[in-house]
């Protein structure tokens, strides 16, 4: 094995989904739902496809799940 196979062998894979926490907690004049769409908006303006929310069971938030990098239809 040459020094590069070694170092490649070594280093991860880029990662296909992100897991993205959402606080739902607004503050001072805001809402659930503009922090919501705060964070929808921050995964769309990278191109993420969201393929899935649920609640955050350890705060009172939402996890947001990503596709980065593949193809989704439907």
């Amino acid at each position: 094995m040459t020094e590069h196979q070694r170092q490649a062998a070594e280093r991860p894979a880029a990662e296909r989904y992100y897991a993205q926490s959402a606080a739902l907690d607004a503050g001072p004049g805001g809402s659930p739902e503009t922090a919501l769409q705060e964070a929808i908006n921050e995964g769309a303006r990278q191109s993420w496809k969201l393929i899935s929310v649920t609640k955050d069971p350890t705060s009172r938030g939402v996890l947001l799940v990503w596709d980065t990098s593949g193809f989704f239809s439907g």
